[in-house]
This record gives structure tokens, C-alpha cells and sequence, in this order.
């Protein structure tokens, strides 16, 4: 069955259409498929394997053939389901669309906490008054390094590459050094998670990470430090190999 808190539900985001959730916590598959423009075979109603079969048993789909709202309506483990019965590409931007949801969610309760343990005094006994880090993260940021330090990403300047790669940053050249500029793309800075910022002072970066950032970024982790794990793990692969083929020559 739904155990879903639907207090806590916030709506999802998928190529830049918003989509909320019912009173019962339940996404409108229907509503999905004509908004995106989904392909006609791909329509909710002509969904029918095994998968389908089982969440359906499981409480994950609610039909509703009458009424103000008709149509098939799912959890988000059915909607996710559902998508990745579209394509894997359109799999992979819901799953995307339900985490940043939940990391919106966190941090907007992590938000209300500390404006309680502000304004209450016996609340603000129990709590950790917000500290320098914190006031940061709802200012002007905290730097990149730092923020993945927070996040727990092991290698922050590499963490850069699969920003890159995922299309999240953008790499462009230096206009009089041979390097590389590495940014948040527009959209980062325009949906919220990124900052603009001074390059003095020592901030090569030229932008700052938000708390909405921060929180994408910490549910980003453990996917980032595997990308740069195989990316050393390549690297090292293709030294040897060029390595033993200049023996090889010589």
C-alpha cells in the first residue's frame, strides 16, 4: 500500500512542467503523458505486463473511470515504474524529477526547524542556534569546495567533470589562460541551486553553492564519488596501456 507521508509531498519537475500530487499522494499518469507529449502507444491505459500487474496488487494505481478526475493515477513508485516502461530516458528524468522533490522536501523542514529554534526560546534550548555555515548557505553560499567537503564528496574539482558530463556545469576556455572554466549551466543558477559571485578574492570559481545546492549535492554523493572512482580507474587503465606499448616499441 501508499505509506507515503502526503504531508510532505511537494510536486515534480520534468522538462520544465510542474506536476503536484492529489490529496491521496497519488500523480495523474494521464496528465503526464498529454503535457510531455508522450508517444500514443506509451498512453497509461495501454500499460498491461507484469510489473503493472504486481504494483497494481501492491495499491500503487487508483483508476478512476467517472468523476472530476478521471484517468489512472499512481504513487510515485508506480509513476516511476510507469516511466521506465516509456524508455530509459524518460525513466531516468522522473527518478531525477522524485530527487529533487525529496531534497526540496529535507531542506524546506531543515529550514522551518531553524526558524523555530529563532523564534522559540525553549525550542532554541533544544536546538542548535544556525551557524556561520548556515547563515551562508541562505546568503550568499558557501564556495564549491566547501560544499562538497559538506556533502560529502571526496574530490570536489574532479566532482566537476561529472557535473560536465551530466550537463549540469559547462566547460568553456579561458579567454587568455590555456585553461578551462568549469560552471553551473544557467538553468543552475535560474532554478535556485547556484549563485553568482566575485571571482576576487581568491574565488576562481565565480559562484557559489545554495542550501537548495547543498542538498541536491548530498543526494548526489555516492553517484558522483563512483563517477570519479571510474574515472581513475580508466585513467590508470589507459597509463598502463600506453605505458606497455612504449616498451613495447622501444
Amino acid at each position: 500500500m501508499n505509506s507515503t507521508n502526503n504531508t510532505d509531498l511537494l510536486p515534480i519537475v520534468i522538462e520544465g512542467q510542474t506536476f503536484k500530487p492529489n490529496a491521496e499522494g497519488l500523480w495523474s499518469l494521464n496528465e503526464i503523458h498529454q503535457t510531455l507529449g508522450l508517444p500514443e502507444a506509451k498512453r497509461p491505459g495501454q500499460w498491461n505486463n507484469e510489473i503493472r500487474t504486481a504494483l497494481d496488487q501492491g495499491g500503487n494505481f487508483h483508476l478512476a473511470y467517472g468523476g472530476a478526475n478521471p484517468g489512472t493515477w499512481a504513487t510515485e513508485a508506480g509513476t516511476i515504474a510507469y516511466a521506465m516502461w516509456v524508455s530509459p530516458a524518460f525513466y531516468l528524468m522522473v527518478v531525477s524529477a522524485f530527487i529533487a522533490m525529496r531534497n526540496d522536501s529535507i531542506l524546506s523542514a531543515r529550514m522551518a526547524l531553524l526558524a523555530a529554534a529563532d523564534a522559540e526560546s525553549r525550542l532554541a534550548t533544544a536546538v542548535p542556534k544556525v551557524d556561520l555555515v548556515d547563515r551562508r548557505l541562505l546568503g550568499i553560499g558557501v564556495p564549491w569546495n566547501e560544499a562538497c567537503r559538506m556533502a560529502g564528496v571526496t574530490k570536489p574539482q574532479l566532482a566537476k567533470h561529472y557535473m560536465v558530463a551530466t550537463r549540469r556545469f559547462v566547460s568553456t576556455e579561458h579567454p587568455t589562460e590555456y585553461r578551462k572554466i568549469i560552471k553551473p549551466s544557467s538553468r543552475g543558477f535560474d532554478e535556485g541551486y547556484f549563485k553568482r559571485c566575485s571571482n576576487l578574492h581568491g574565488n576562481d570559481d565565480g559562484f557559489r553553492v545554495t542550501a537548495k545546492g547543498l542538498a541536491w549535492i548530498q543526494g548526489k554523493a555516492m553517484e558522483i564519488n563512483t563517477d570519479i572512482a571510474e574515472r581513475a580507474r580508466k585513467k590508470a587503465a589507459d597509463d598502463r596501456a600506453t605505458k606497455l606499448k612504449k616498451q613495447v616499441i622501444q
